[in-house]
């Protein structure tokens, strides 16, 4: 796919921080198997105007040979598999991949990493609490805890095997997931975004896909990224009851709307540095090109993230 913005974006690149979205639709994908709904049923016919999205997620890398991924969503393993950025030595098993971090409980976006568990060369890492949740509540996920690594927020680590990616949790406001919700209290702080910061240039990434409401904390980490890429689940607060009645709104879901007097659109379009929507449902009319919505949001200086986006941070 095509976006005019692509153009606009590269020009505007700074620094040597690579970063691919391997997917930008809810961690279910869009269209999601069980979704029928007409956006959903035009990505499933090829129509170039609602383009197909996997759930949301980012390769990065300081030098463009090794990687490190953010989120685990279900087609992690098979989109690893098909990019030869990604493929191991001939006749190994080590694929070019440093860590892998986790920043939610819910399921459809973290238990890709199982499928990854059978001779893992990459470190885990979430918020300890998450950490917790899982392996303590999963007996799935049990079977990578040696391999995974549980920090306090705003504690720093190394994201790359050289040190050169920095790497911080920050807790995001927003429910506990519904997995977790009942066996494990402290889920809720769980959710988190991640900080990245490229020690030579200074140029900082945030990945932020879960947003409940633009605290203080959430809006500081937001201001002072060069490159922040946010929660697009929905455009407008009921949207999907519209398409799907009965199910629960956008707030109740731990979503902030990008529409409307408080909507994250408002926020992020003060900001200096360049702000991303990742996380699009086939209820948000932003998933579909050239759509008022979808203008509305290029115009306001942000955009709205693809399958296969390289950006340079």
């Amino acid at each position: 796919m095509r976006s005019p913005a692509r153009g606009r974006f590269r020009r505007e690149a700074i620094g040597i921080m690579k970063v691919v979205v391997l997917g930008s639709g809810i961690a279910a994908g869009l269209p999601a198997w069980n979704d029928g709904s007409p956006r959903a049923l035009l990505a499933r016919a090829g129509d170039p105007r609602v383009p197909r999205r996997q759930g949301a997620c980012l390769a990065v890398s300081a030098d463009g040979l090794r990687y490190s991924l953010l989120e685990a969503p279900l087609h992690l393993a098979r989109t690893l598999a098909l990019d030869p950025r990604f493929s191991p030595k001939p006749g190994t098993r080590s694929a070019p991949l440093d860590s892998l971090l986790l920043t939610c409980g819910e399921p459809d976006a973290s238990a890709g990493v199982l499928a990854l568990a059978r001779g893992l060369s990459l470190r885990i890492a979430s918020p300890q609490k998450l950490r917790e949740a899982l392996i303590d509540h999963d007996a799935c996920f049990r079977a990578l805890e040696t391999s995974w690594d549980g920090y306090a927020f705003d504690h720093a680590f190394p994201l790359d095997r050289d040190g050169r990616l920095e790497a911080r949790f920050f807790p995001l406001p927003g429910p506990a997931p519904d997995a977790l919700r009942d066996c494990s209290p402290q889920a809720g702080r769980a959710r988190a975004g991640v900080r990245l910061t490229d020690r030579e240039t200074g140029s900082r990434v945030v990945w932020a896909p879960r947003i409940a409401r633009y605290d203080s904390a959430t809006l500081a980490e937001l201001r002072a990224a060069d490159l922040r890429f946010v929660d697009g689940t929905c455009h407008a607060e009921a949207e999907g009851r519209e398409v799907h009645p009965g199910v629960r709104s956008a707030a109740d879901l731990g979503h902030l709307p990008i529409d409307g007097r408080d909507g994250s659109l408002v926020w992020l379009s003060g900001m200096a540095g360049r702000s991303v929507y990742v996380g699009l449902a086939a209820s948000n009319p932003a998933c579909e090109l050239e759509s008022k919505e979808w203008t509305r949001i290029h115009e306001s200086g942000a955009f709205v993230a693809w399958d296969g986006w390289e950006i340079e941070a």
